[in-house]
């Protein structure tokens, strides 16, 4: 399942973290003797996957992620390598790479190739820059040790994620970037025995390796998969996929749409369930429109909007969101998305209030005016996403605001809210930490509170160690962004797999990625 991420005018794929897999696929079999699971995947663009902008569900089954993400505490854990540990100045990280495990071609796996690894990322990768506070990198035995010029808690997400992996320096030494792109041997359960039979678009085979060792806390297998192959179908037409799904040639479905979630809901035999991963749909206020310049008037917006009320009309595939830190991000806060909820949402008898306080009298029309001046202004929609825009229309002009909705291209909605040439347009970042969101979600230059206080106040948090004091500074730091309300959280789109109901052994983590060691028939 690809994930787009729109920051900076960038659109980039993000991943969908896959901890190992397994399960069936031979047709009419007893899905106990299967030993093959057939799934359906996005196209896969290469194998290193620290020079790709994009992973897709699979990938992490030949290119585990070096930790795992500990949700509760903030920070990493074991997955292939261990004891992820910060000094307290945040200066050195150190952790360590345990002894007896090999790559799928016999090369023993040792911290050295841990070193060239994350190396090979900082001259490869385009994320490189989430990590680039890595001065210098050395080890002794087993144990790695990062030089930091500074600490930034952004770096860890990279070290979770499918972006950073673990591959032979043998083979980053003696092969080019193009030639790792489909030659490469990254560490994980699965790997490619033929890179040669993989046809573009259309399907590829995952040998199990059977050496592979984790230590992810999140499953009780740390070894093996129980499945000999796992075939991967790219590109498979909907219709095709859900009908093999029922008929048990496929065994899950990495992508299920809208149109399919509700062809598969209630399906005899088949699970459907969500697998998100984090994302904010969110809008601007321009302050220096003549209509949003009141902050009572931008406060009567976001009390007038009713999330619950847009969900029916995408089949619930969104979930109404009120905190720009997305409920499954990383170091999510309860208490900033509570006060957003309890202050500035779902109250109509106080958003009049506020408008008539400002002066905006309501009209015979339905609408409201000032001065002879009606409150009207344009909402720039994306060109194919225009429905939830048209629910909130109606829910304003309750109030009596005349929304009018331009659809656009999503390039220039952007442009235009960056040259402050805006009443109120749509927004969107996907990623799983927050210190991103924080950095990308303001594109309006001029904005109240896109200022050296809110920066320092982001670079603080960033900077800080503790995984609970960081919670609460994220926190914080929306309290800011919501203080001129004019940064207005709206929803977060969901995403769906669907598998055959016998398989067991599925686990969905909060942030839509999964950790599939246990899986089995």
């Amino acid at each position: 399942m690809k994930k787009k991420l729109l920051t900076l005018g960038l659109i980039a794929a993000m991943t969908f973290s896959m901890a190992a897999c397994g399960g069936g696929g031979d047709e009419a079999a007893d899905p106990a003797e299967k030993t093959e699971f057939v799934m359906t995947d996005s196209e896969w663009y290469g194998i290193d996957t620290m020079q790709l902008d994009s992973t897709s569900t699979g990938t992490a089954l030949i290119a585990e992620p070096m930790f795992s993400w500990d949700e509760e505490n903030g920070t990493l854990t074991d997955n292939i390598c261990t004891d992820w540990t910060v000094s307290e100045d945040g200066l050195t990280v150190t952790f360590n790479v345990p002894e007896g495990m090999t790559f799928s071609t016999g090369e023993t796996l040792d911290a050295g190739d841990v070193v060239a690894s994350i190396q090979h990322g900082l001259d490869s990768s385009p994320y490189a820059d989430g990590y680039s506070n890595i001065e210098s990198m050395d080890y002794e035995g087993n144990t790695v040790t990062l030089h930091l010029s500074h600490f930034t808690s952004d770096m860890m997400y990279y070290f979770s994620s499918g972006f950073l992996t673990i591959i032979d320096s043998g083979e980053l030494e003696s092969m080019s970037n193009e030639e790792l792109m489909w030659g490469a041997h990254p560490y994980g359960p699965y790997y490619i025995a033929n890179p040669e039979d993989y046809v573009s678009g259309s399907e590829l085979t995952l040998t199990r390796f059977d050496d592979f060792k984790c230590e992810n806390p999140e499953v009780e297998n740390h070894g093996p998969m129980a499945f000999e192959t796992i075939r991967l179908r790219f590109n498979v037409e909907e219709f095709t996929e859900i009908e093999e799904l029922k008929n048990g040639t496929i065994d899950m479905l990495g992508t299920v749409t809208a149109d399919g979630k509700m062809e598969l809901e209630g399906a005899e035999g088949i699970t459907l369930e969500e697998a998100t991963y984090p994302s904010i749909y969110y809008c601007e206020l321009n302050t220096d429109s003549p209509v949003f310049s009141d902050i009572n008037v931008r406060k009567a917006f976001a009390l007038a909007l009713d999330r619950e009320g847009w969900v029916d009309i995408v089949d619930g595939t969104i979930t109404p969101a009120y905190s720009m830190i997305f409920d499954t991000m990383q170091n999510f806060n309860q208490d900033a998305k509570d006060y957003f909820e309890e202050n500035l949402a779902n109250d109509v008898d106080e958003a009049n209030k506020l408008l008539d306080e400002a002066g905006w009298e309501m009209s015979d029309d339905g609408f409201r005016y000032k001065d002879g001046e009606k409150l009207a202004f344009t909402w720039y929609a994306w060109t194919d996403d225009t429905a939830i825009a048209e629910r909130m229309a109606e829910q304003l002009s309750a109030v009596g605001f005349e929304m009018s909705i331009e659809a656009i291209d999503w390039n220039y909605v952007y442009e235009n809210i960056n040259s402050d040439d805006y009443d109120a347009g749509i927004e969107y970042l996907s990623w799983a930490e927050p210190i991103l969101i924080f950095n990308s979600c303001y594109y309006d230059q001029n904005a109240p509170g896109n200022n050296d206080e809110y920066r320092e106040m982001v670079a603080k948090t960033a900077a800080t160690i503790d995984g609970e004091e960081r919670t609460e500074l994220v926190g914080d730091v929306q309290m800011m962004l919501f203080e001129n309300v004019n940064m207005i959280p709206l929803f977060s789109d969901q995403s769906f797999i669907a598998y055959n109901s016998d398989l067991k052994g599925v686990n969905v983590q909060p942030d839509g990625t999964m950790a599939l060691n246990d899986l089995s028939y």
